[in-house]
């Protein structure tokens, strides 16, 4: 072992295992650093979580009865019956008042006293007895804050505004033999909404024993304060009251303070009555729980100290053993190395060259992408979002066009090409990639992007860097798509717009948006493709010529320009596509956006169209047909559809594979009834059982069985039956 750790110390792996020990070290002292503040932010979140919850309990109960006495003040105000009365001129109402101010005292025991005073009367009343003002005040009920004629004064006061006198000793005969000889809270309200009359509120200090109480060790005192003045304090703190009211005038909340010296915690929350309710607690009770919690993290540090350093060793002594072996790996010599840097320049050279490798690998995955997209050569969305995962390119949920360049350069081509693809990898919010037309002498490049606000600033880049980099350049753009089974379609929109490059102004972005093309719609209805569509499925060479001539002839009269052309083409292949049924036939080889090129007149276009059709025909596998499943099928189909408008005997031939006129022979062969005539049938019949079970209008009916045209139902429902429909209707309706 110390030869191998005198073999170490010459060698730099020496200071890794150095390094490593250190980092250890750190992470160790780190973590200890790391579980005490965890805990003593845990401690301190809980800390302030129980003074908060202890003094939400405490608002929550006072609140409550709070509320009892603005109710029962608001309840007071509209009992007119009971109350506004001279004891003189109404002494047997002061027997129904007791009775009333007895129903509140027995509902709460918030208050062990209720009195009511009517200002223009000389007595109080509570739930039990009377007692005049003068004697309550004088004798009855002497305050130890407020003389006789204070009381007086608040008793018969109009002050809308509750009022409070801090717990108090109250002497007197007549409040002793009620209440006993405990100190009091007094709670006065006058009664809206004339306030003439007083309420007032004997709160015993034995209720604020309760609400209050506490643990000596809670080393705690909590105070309820109304207009700057104390009313009532519990705890062991016993804390004078000037010293926490400038405290309470703050915002509320918790936070520290520090009173002669002591730290304590402050909690301070607002009643909706007015009150302010606060708890101070002594930090003591926070540290002592700290203190206790630390001994445990320094025995967890202990423990995980001794395997750390065992652990240190053995790594040691592993590490040497496999940079030797690494080292032999790189390196034919006999002799015993540790040196690690002949092992990080071997692995810097592995790397390297997988990252090229990588990097070939993914430009090449792109590429085949980009050509596979623009030939749609994907037969579903799904498929167009895996290949385009694989090749790192995102385009889910994006909006996407073409963009065709044409560059004539000596040599800045390559560095232009890869400055466009470091400005599209380094977009946020976008992706594409470009590929090389080599036969074409052009670039082109497919951009996709949620934003089009994106993809249009990229444009502007790319543009600039071509206009920078290369003698003569244009570019052109398809419009925005967002179907991923039209990126044929966009690459014919560039190349048109490319193809105009002699009328547009090419020191901007040429559009095909703004290409001026003849209406296509116009151009080649879709009879002419339903035409050539049902040829080939004849196997009929003569047929397809006249297909073929009568396409190429309304195009020809129709004087469509070479990019028209071009989306014609786009959707005649489409159709060639879906009649070839063999495999393996160099499908490939026709469906090729990039030989559009060489189609440049109309009779190129006729030679290629019949050569592709011959091919087909050729190729198209015999298929035998059953006669009783096509009948079948055809019943069936109309049977479950009799009721859309749009069904024709053309549509239902195209749906079942064969021509309409082998549809006709067949069914006319195996149902005696032609299938134009079977669908009426049923429509009709549909018809008569609606009429005579349902309620519904003649033009209802109507569209429920594929009429669209009412009048067009009447007359082959009376065709059909000999009377109209409502006639019908009259006569089976009971």
């Amino acid at each position: 072992m110390k030869k191998i750790w005198d073999e170490l110390k010459s060698q730099n792996i020496f200071y890794y295992i150095i390094v490593f020990s250190i980092i250890v070290i750190l992470i160790i002292t780190s973590l200890g650093s790391y579980l005490y503040q965890f805990y003593y932010k845990t401690i301190y979140s809980d800390f302030l979580v129980s003074n908060e919850e202890h003094l939400d309990a405490e608002i929550n109960r006072h609140e409550n009865d709070m509320q009892i006495i603005r109710n029962i003040v608001y309840q007071m105000g509209i009992t007119e019956d009971v109350t506004k009365f001279r004891l003189t001129e109404k002494p047997q109402a002061a027997l129904q008042l007791e009775k009333h101010l007895f129903q509140y005292i027995t509902v709460s025991q918030f208050f062990q006293m209720l009195l009511y005073q009517y200002h223009e009367d000389d007595y109080m009343y509570t739930g039990t007895t009377s007692v005049g003002v003068d004697y309550f005040a004088e004798q009855g009920c002497v305050m130890e804050l407020l003389d006789a004629e204070e009381v007086k004064a608040e008793i018969r006061s109009t002050d809308k505004e509750l009022r409070i006198w801090p717990e108090q000793s109250v002497s007197g005969f007549w409040i002793q033999m009620y209440m006993g000889g405990e100190d009091m809270v007094l709670y006065m309200q006058a009664i809206p909404p004339a306030f003439q009359e007083t309420l007032l509120f004997v709160v015993p200090g034995s209720y604020y024993d309760s609400l209050m109480e506490k643990d000596e060790e809670d080393l705690r005192e909590d105070f309820i304060i109304y207009k700057d003045e104390v009313i009532v304090s519990r705890g062991s703190l016993e804390l004078p009251s000037d010293a926490i009211l400038p405290l309470t005038g703050e915002e509320e909340g918790q936070r520290q303070v520090k009173i002669d010296g002591k730290k304590y915690l402050l909690s301070v929350r607002q009643g909706t009555s007015g009150l302010t309710y606060c708890s101070l607690q002594s930090m003591e009770v926070f540290y002592d729980k700290i203190v206790t919690g630390q001994w445990g993290i320094i025995v967890l540090l202990s423990v995980c100290a001794i395997p750390a350093a065992f652990f240190i060793m053995v790594f040691s002594r592993r590490m040497a053993a496999k940079v030797k072996k690494m080292n032999q790996l790189l390196d034919s010599q006999e002799e015993t190395n540790y040196n690690l840097s002949s092992i990080e320049s071997g692995i810097q050279m592995l790397v390297e060259a997988n990252e090229q490798k990588e990097k070939e690998n993914l430009q090449l995955k792109k590429t085949r992408f980009v050509r596979n997209f623009i030939r749609n050569d994907f037969k579903s969305r799904e498929e167009v979002l895996q290949a385009a995962q694989k090749a790192s390119i995102e385009i889910e949920n994006t909006m996407y066009l073409a963009v065709l360049l044409g560059e004539r350069s000596d040599s800045n081509e390559s560095r232009a090409h890869a400055m466009m693809l470091d400005v599209i990898a380094q977009a946020a919010h976008l992706d594409g990639y470009g590929i090389h037309l080599v036969s074409n002498n052009q670039s082109l490049f497919v951009l996709f992007s949620d934003s089009a606000e994106r993809i249009e600033e990229t444009l502007g880049m790319l543009f600039t860097i071509g206009k920078e980099c290369h003698g003569e350049f244009v570019m052109s753009v398809s419009n925005y798509h967002q179907d991923f089974l039209e990126g044929s379609a966009a690459y014919l929109e560039a190349d048109t717009a490319f193809d105009n490059r002699f009328l547009q102004d090419n020191n901007k972005i040429i559009r095909f948006g703004d290409v001026a093309l003849t209406d296509v719609v116009n151009v080649l209805p879709d009879s002419y493709l339903q035409k050539l569509k049902a040829a080939l499925r004849s196997r009929d060479k003569a047929a397809v010529e006249q297909a073929v001539e009568d396409i190429c002839r309304r195009m020809t009269k129709k004087s469509p320009s070479l990019p028209l052309f071009r989306l014609l083409y786009n959707d005649i292949i489409h159709v060639l596509i879906s009649e070839w049924k063999a495999e393996n036939t160099g499908l490939e080889s026709i469906y090729n956006v990039f030989t559009l090129s060489q189609c440049l007149t109309i009779q190129d276009f006729n030679d290629f169209l019949c050569e592709a059709c011959s091919r087909i025909i050729e190729t198209k596998p015999e298929e035998s047909v059953d006669r009783s499943r096509i009948v079948e099928e055809a019943a069936a189909y109309m049977k479950e559809n009799f009721a859309k408008p749009e069904l024709t005997m053309s549509m239902l031939a195209d749906y079942l594979g064969i021509s309409s006129v082998t549809l006709a022979v067949e069914f006319k062969n195996q149902m005696d009834i032609r299938p134009s005539d079977y669908l009426a049938n049923l429509r009709m019949e549909r018809a008569r059982e609606l009429l005579v079970s349902t309620n519904m209008l003649i033009r209802e009916i109507s569209l429920s069985v594929g009429y669209e045209d009412d009048h067009v139902f009447t007359r082959r429902f009376k065709k059909y039956t000999g009377k109209t429909p409502g006639q019908y209707r009259e006569e089976h309706t009971i």
